[in-house]
């Protein structure tokens, strides 16, 4: 993530990665068969370091909404840091789609939306004649579509595009 952040995602190459992990090229080729790869693995790596202490603030907020605030703000606010990883990352995350491994098209924080969303339904806070997992995924296409159009305009800001995301999904989620 080191030479990600001080090179930019073009400006590292297989080389470096391996030189900076201290393994021979062909090991890391053994492990990341490309660049993005490697980019998902170290994102991978710093989120489930950073999930604990988002979790943290996020339970103390009451309601959902305020709670899936918290998470749209962290992740917003990450992703304007680091946009140049972004495509590649959501890219690789596509072309992996089928290719055998269950879950590949899963967000790693669908389980974060679905445990949110168990407890807004067990609160009675949100409809629950659809399964807190099925509203997960949903709330996830919905996030990757406005990741999506920021990639394509860079006039608008992720925070704009999730916070509209997030009214659309509550209202849908509302009771009846």
């Amino acid at each position: 993530m080191t030479l990600f952040e001080e090179h930019g995602f073009g400006g590292v190459t297989m080389e470096q990665i391996a030189a900076a992990a201290g393994v021979a090229r062909g090991t890391l080729y053994n492990h990341f068969a490309v660049k993005e790869a490697a980019l998902v693995h170290a994102v991978h790596a710093r989120l489930a370091g950073d999930i604990g202490p988002l979790l943290q603030q996020v339970i103390k907020r009451r309601g959902l909404k305020a709670q899936l605030t918290a998470v749209f703000k962290a992740s917003a606010d990450w992703w304007e840091a680091h946009r140049d990883y972004a495509a590649p990352y959501i890219r690789f995350r596509f072309q992996t789609i089928g290719d055998g491994q269950a879950g590949q098209g899963d967000s790693d924080m669908q389980a974060l939306y679905a445990q949110l969303i168990a407890r807004a339904q067990d609160g009675g806070e949100i409809r629950n004649d659809i399964a807190s997992g099925r509203l997960a995924s949903h709330l996830h296409f919905l996030y990757l579509g406005a990741v999506l159009r920021w990639l394509e305009n860079d006039r608008i800001t992720l925070a704009r595009e999730l916070a509209g995301v997030l009214a659309f999904f509550m209202d849908a989620a509302k009771l009846g």
